[in-house]
């Protein structure tokens, strides 16, 4: 039976027992830029090498200057054959040498095979770190940073805090939705005008052709449609018309200025999508989880019937914009769209 499952701050939600998607979140320990297009490049070589053997999907992600973002899938735990377990395995240490505390994979595989005490528990410690969120991201971080510091020559953590998470409903309108804002973040940093131009993200990449980043799209469409036909719908999600925009920023991108969008929304207006994820939207990694309303009071009774609380509204409308069917767990009441100079 799934359920609910506190993490270690304040906000943080895991479901267990059946598979779920998270909006992920990490910052660095620096408040300046660091990570150069090398360090980004492994920082994706790393995530993908550490999905493989967690046996998480990666839906959408991308990689900044001082952060992370993530969209991941992570299926439901269940019984591993010692084949998967030693192709897995295989990912993170094939051809490469091993930590103390880890046997190599020719090591690993004679001891599963001779399956005595030793190779049983070997097992399931191996097991322990595959199909949970909080195991996924914390290796994920610690592989990176040890390159990291072993390249600059650092001591200490090069992350600032624990990872953030954000449940999120496996329907279209919230998966989108979610990417999109992880699509934008380079253009929410000046970086790019347009998020297809930025290749350390998984939209910049799919547009490029990237087959992996691609089916991750299709995965958020729910199989629905191929890439090619998904993208007149993600379009409007992202530009607010259905094909890539050209020509100037201010004419085609549809960025309205702050100053104007502040006067919207404290004149009690509402701003579309496509705009309003161009601004920093706090549902996405303070909500605690995201979806329709039914989804929403499904999780609440649940985490009720864990917890013994009693809270009885679960679902809150979204403030600030045109979220159609979204819904938040939680209720926030300041700034939930952060705009540069709104009062």
């Amino acid at each position: 039976m799934s359920h609910f499952r506190s993490g270690g701050f304040r906000g943080r939600r895991l479901v267990q027992g059946q598979s779920a998607v998270y909006h992920v979140v990490s910052r660095t320990a620096f408040a300046r830029c660091v990570f150069d297009a090398v360090e980004k490049e492994r920082f994706l070589r790393i995530l993908k090498r550490q999905a493989g053997f967690c046996g998480v999907e990666v839906l959408a992600f991308c990689v900044m200057s001082n952060h992370f973002h993530l969209l991941v899938r992570v299926p439901e735990a269940g019984p591993i054959s010692d084949g998967e377990l030693l192709r897995r395995y295989r990912l993170l240490y094939g051809g490469r040498a091993c930590p103390p505390s880890s046997p190599s994979p020719e090591v690993l595989e004679g001891l599963l095979r001779a399956n005595d005490g030793a190779g049983q528990e070997l097992r399931v410690r191996i097991l322990a770190r595959m199909h949970d969120l909080a195991a996924f991201v914390r290796e994920l971080k610690q592989r990176f940073g040890i390159w990291y510091n072993h390249r600059h020559n650092n001591k200490g953590t090069l992350w600032a805090e624990r990872f953030r998470s954000t449940i999120v409903e496996a329907s279209v309108e919230a998966l989108s939705t979610v990417a999109a804002y992880i699509d934008l973040n380079p253009v929410r940093a000046g970086m790019v005008a347009d998020p297809a131009d930025y290749r350390f993200s998984s939209f910049g990449r799919a547009v490029g052709g990237n087959p992996s980043a691609q089916r991750g799209y299709e995965s958020i469409f729910c199989q629905k449609r191929p890439w090619a036909a998904l993208m007149p719908s993600y379009n409007l999600i992202l530009y607010g018309k259905g094909e890539r925009p050209k020509g100037l920023v201010g004419k085609d991108l549809g960025r309205i200025d702050a100053e104007t969008a502040s006067r919207v929304l404290e004149n009690g207006g509402r701003l579309p999508i496509w705009q309003l994820l161009r601004w920093r939207v706090r549902y996405f990694s303070e909500g605690t989880a995201l979806g329709s309303k039914a989804f929403l009071e499904n999780l609440g009774r649940r985490w009720n019937e864990q917890r013994g609380a009693e809270r009885k509204r679960h679902a809150h409308r979204m403030q600030a914009g045109e979220w159609g069917e979204l819904r938040s767990f939680r209720n926030l009441q300041i700034d939930p769209v952060s705009i540069p100079g709104k009062s």
